[in-house]
């Protein structure tokens, strides 16, 4: 009786065994986020872009939008971006999600005088950029999904997301800024989430300025945000700043998300008597940033080589 026991015994321990290794080998390769620790140049340019000249440049990283002229004609092709990916550069698409721009392939010509309901009024600083009620899912389906796909299809390696700070627009406008704050992070989330399971974990997110979110939202977005984001654009940091609190305070969020392992990609428009301090002040700082002098004239046409 004892030797049928430890027979019976040993047939369970063996299927157990089996289960789980059938288990262990259907499970798929737990995948990876990218890695930007290596990270030690950018480049930004939105207009006039020259691939040869992209290709040919030292950066590590590069900020273009998804279209030579902003349209869907000159959209680069898969061929292209995978050129600059070989020159050993990781390549951002340049995508706003907090305005609807009118020469982007989604606007449609009916728009001009019947407006969607997500759409808002224009920037007064910007012609043909109108602020979007982000948290709307007919600006998900008829814009950025469709954006997004696009940005994949031609191998980018991930997404610069601008006008996060729209969030306060409308948080300031209504009085709802917790509110606000938390369906912006949603939306980053939501765009990680989409380019991550259909692209691969290695798509990178990286917001643009907005860092009052981090306080702005709720603990638990804010946990939500940082899961989701791999680094943070910011711009005009060191210089051309709207107060000496403000630069302060954005330094502060800045060390929180350093802290947490983000890439901080710095953008000053300065002219290049300043580039030796600005490379100095940035060096020397204590936080996870890379930095790029642009033109001063913030039109981000032209292409600024790297610091030696």
């Amino acid at each position: 009786m004892y030797n049928v026991l430890l027979l019976i015994q040993g047939n369970v321990m063996k299927k157990i065994k089996l289960l789980l290794l059938m288990l262990i080998f259907s499970l798929p390769l737990m995948a990876e986020r990218a890695d930007l620790s290596w990270i030690q140049s950018w480049g930004y340019q939105l207009q006039d872009v020259n691939l040869s000249e992209v290709e040919a440049s030292t950066n590590d990283v590069m900020v273009i939008d998804y279209s030579k002229s902003g349209d869907d004609e000159s959209a680069f092709s898969p061929e292209e971006i995978a050129s600059l990916q070989a020159s050993g550069k990781i390549v951002l698409a340049y995508l706003s999600i907090g305005e609807a721009e009118d020469y982007r392939f989604y606007w449609k010509e009916k728009w001009n005088s019947k407006k969607p309901a997500f759409l808002e009024e224009e920037n007064p600083d910007w012609a043909g950029n109108y602020k979007v009620k982000y948290w709307y899912k007919a600006w998900w389906k008829k814009a950025l999904r469709p954006y997004l796909d696009k940005i994949m299809a031609a191998g980018f390696d991930g997404v610069y997301l601008d006008i996060i700070d729209g969030y306060y627009y409308f948080g300031e406008k209504e009085n709802k800024m917790r509110t606000r704050a938390n369906q912006m992070v949603k939306l980053v989330e939501q765009i990680a989430n989409y380019t991550r399971t259909e692209y691969g974990e290695e798509f990178i997110v990286s917001p643009q300025n907005g860092l009052a979110i981090l306080d702005d939202c709720s603990k638990k977005y804010k946990q939500r945000y940082l899961t989701a984001i791999d680094a943070v654009g910011v711009e005009s940091l060191y210089y051309n700043t709207y107060s000496e609190e403000d630069k302060n305070y954005r330094i502060e969020k800045l060390a929180e998300l350093s802290s947490a392992n983000k890439l901080i990609l710095n953008v000053e428009y300065i002219d290049a008597t300043k580039y030796d301090e600005y490379y100095n002040t940035w060096e020397n700082s204590n936080l996870n940033i890379v930095g790029y002098p642009a033109d001063a004239d913030t039109a981000l046409d032209e292409l600024v080589q790297p610091f030696n």
